[in-house]
């Protein structure tokens, strides 16, 4: 049976994260996992003295630094495991009791590969406890990147899903895209609104009746609209107007150039949108 997955780590927005794969998880009847990841990248606060101090000093001084290292993982273990025991007990005050918890050790984007044939969908806060003030968190670029199964990346308080914004280009991916969404749908009784970008309206026009066409006799409410600009303004000036509740996209494709991937329209939907994205290759 496949699950879905919570990623928690004590964030401002753990509670949401849940509450989304609380809803998801009873509308599918599916099984919730709640994840920790312990990333151990511990950095030492201590002066680097190797090239002032004896043989017997370097000895000790190493000694320190393992006994730190191995006191920082314990603490880092310990917290993750509070973190768990305190979601789950929230998870299951939500009504829901079809729930555990699992703690890894590694990092969060080979984490998700290890577990990903077992995943229906992975619920990720788009900043983490160590993020700080920037938007989009550390792990986030990685993840994307590797990760095939879809995720759901939330960066606010939870909102009930009804309405999914979704853009369409005619392409073999938006058509394989749209066949998933038919025949599994994540989620279900959701009105799908679906946009298409184009200077020229007669070929929007043309693509968006392709794209309605592809979910005929799928019992999915859909309604189509052409825009005409910027891309990653129009829609996201569409979904503000309409109050829609999830965009739906292509992440982006594997590039070793990072410069490249952060330049990219995914990234800038990251940046821009203040709904959760749900993303998906």
């Amino acid at each position: 049976m496949e699950k879905i997955l919570v990623c928690v780590d004590g964030s401002k927005l753990s509670h949401a994260v849940c509450d989304y794969g609380i809803s998801i998880s009873k509308k599918l009847d599916l099984p919730l996992i709640l994840l920790n990841v312990v990333e151990h990248s511990h950095t030492t606060k201590k002066v680097d003295l190797s090239g002032s101090i004896g043989f017997g000093s370097k000895e000790d001084l190493l000694d320190e630094l393992v006994d730190e290292e191995m006191n920082e993982s314990k603490q880092l273990i310990a917290k993750g495991k509070s973190i768990l025991k305190q979601m789950k007990e929230y998870v299951k005050s939500q009504g829901l009791s079809n729930c555990s918890t699992l703690q890894k050790h590694g990092t969060l984007y080979e984490t998700l590969d290890d577990l990903s044939k077992d995943l229906k969908i992975a619920i990720i806060g788009l900043t983490g406890e160590d993020s700080g003030d920037k938007k989009i968190g550390s792990h986030i670029e990685e993840l994307i990147r590797t990760i095939n199964i879809p995720i759901l990346l939330v960066n606010g308080e939870f909102k009930q899903i009804d309405s999914l914004l979704m853009a369409y280009d005619g392409s073999d991916y938006a058509n394989k895209a749209i066949k998933e969404a038919k025949q599994s749908p994540i989620f279900t009784n959701v009105k799908r609104h679906i946009v298409n970008v184009n200077k020229d309206t007669t070929i929007s026009n043309k693509l968006l009746d392709t794209a309605k066409a592809l979910f005929a006799n799928a019992n999915i409410e859909v309604e189509t609209k052409s825009l005409s600009g910027d891309n990653v303004e129009e829609i996201i000036k569409y979904q503000d107007e309409n109050n829609l509740d999830v965009i739906a996209m292509g992440a982006y494709s594997h590039n070793r150039f990072r410069t490249v991937i952060f330049g990219s329209f995914t990234t800038q939907m990251l940046l821009k949108s203040k709904k959760p994205l749900f993303l998906f290759r």
